[in-house]
């Protein structure tokens, strides 16, 4: 008997959705929906852009059998919205959770099988970055994410120069990595997102709700205390 997946992702500029069946004969993605969102914000948005892809599939949120969702690496309060979302819809259904590493579903957006590796441009001249193995059961990872100089990555790109980049890091760093097969995308997308998603669903334990987080790579900008405020400390005068 095949189960409803809903999958989710808000780590990069790109809000992407994902709704289809994993097992029994009606495996497959159903719905499909990715939203370029550099100019608004995803957390009063994606609640109704999931229902509105549950009613493109003709089904009630009570018949998700189970739920995806990306926590990162990529923008720290994009992150934080998709997987309050998702905890919130598991824990209320209740269904497992699936934990999807971001970059595997750039991955999975790739246009062609083989080896991929997904760029996420980290800003102060880093990466996050990871290779992947783009097969018809979804993308494998070949190794941890990590956040890096793109000169790192292409120290250690030296073995596979048939390799294909994908995401917005292609985008960015698009001289440095001259001579490679670029692939460049705003963010992850839907039906990369799903083949993730339904390679988690077969593969890997579902995440304890209470215990799964966000993978962020490294501090925030707060963490490091290196935020500069936009006006000078104000003091109530009712203190």
């Amino acid at each position: 008997m095949s189960t409803w997946l809903l999958a989710l992702d808000t780590s990069t500029p790109c809000t992407a959705l994902a709704l289809g069946r994993v097992g029994g004969d009606a495996d497959g993605l159903v719905a499909q929906a990715t939203h370029d969102d550099r100019a608004a914000p995803a957390s009063s948005l994606l609640a109704p852009r999931i229902s509105a892809l549950l009613e493109e599939a003709g089904i009630t949120p009570r018949q998700l059998g189970a739920i995806a969702c990306g926590v990162g690496p990529g923008t720290f309060t994009g992150t934080r919205v998709a997987l309050a979302t998702a905890k919130g819809l598991a824990f209320a259904l209740p269904c497992p959770l699936f934990a999807l590493s971001t970059l595997a579903s750039l991955a999975g957006g790739a246009t062609r099988d083989g080896e991929v590796l997904a760029l996420l441009d980290a800003r102060r001249g880093e990466v996050y970055a990871a290779r992947f193995v783009l097969a018809e059961e979804g993308p494998r990872a070949l190794g941890e994410p990590r956040c890096c100089p793109i000169g790192q990555v292409l120290t250690d790109m030296v073995d596979a120069p048939g390799i294909q980049v994908v995401g917005p890091g292609a985008a960015a760093y698009a001289e440095a990595l001259a001579g490679f097969a670029l692939q460049t995308t705003p963010g992850v997308d839907g039906r990369g997102l799903w083949r993730a998603a339904a390679r988690a669903f077969r593969r890997d334990q579902p995440a304890e709700i209470d215990h799964v987080d966000a993978l962020y790579l490294r501090a925030s900008y707060a963490e490091l205390g290196t935020n500069t405020p936009r006006r000078p400390p104000y003091r109530s005068p009712f203190v």
